[in-house]
């Protein structure tokens, strides 16, 4: 294995485990969650954080389950995206309309690659592939969130 593929196999590993431990500080208490990263500088960790915090510790860490309770994540995010996307799209105003739709099919564009890149990557992994794949797409899902929440609060202050 190459120093880099090397070198980012353990940057994910690492991040999926932060995720996960994450999620399992965020359902195991109050006290945890306060110690926990919480969603794009809020106070409070967001509901599908939460939800998969749970889902995460009712799995016992059956892979299986876990690999479950991340594609039900990942299809809340991307769900999520799809609702603040229009929201910024709508706040955009039709001058910057295509902009934003330019930049979020390149986005889009991205992400398949990047999802692509990590199964090849990951592919010798067995059942942790799935895993390490699905935390890298969920995670960016969530950041993508992110981004276009503190645009949509950019459009809201400049009005």
């Amino acid at each position: 294995m190459h120093h880099y593929h090397h070198h980012r196999l353990r940057s994910l590993n690492r991040t999926a485990l932060a995720l996960l431990t994450t999620f399992l500080l965020l359902a195991s208490g109050p006290q945890a969650a306060q110690a926990a990263e919480h969603f794009c500088g809020q106070r409070t960790a967001h509901p599908i954080d939460k939800a998969l915090g749970a889902a995460s510790e009712r799995s016992s860490g059956v892979t299986v389950d876990l690999i479950d309770a991340q594609n039900a994540a990942y299809a809340a995010w991307d769900k999520e995206l799809n609702r603040i996307y229009a929201q910024v799209l709508k706040a955009a105003g039709p001058g910057r309309r295509d902009t934003l739709r330019a930049a979020q099919r390149a986005w889009l564009a991205f992400d398949t690659a990047q999802r692509q890149w990590d199964s090849a990557i990951f592919a010798e992994q067995g059942s942790s592939a799935a895993l390490n794949i699905g935390g890298a797409a969920l995670e960016r899902r969530r950041a993508r969130v992110c981004a276009l929440t503190n645009d949509l609060e950019s459009l809201k202050d400049s009005q």
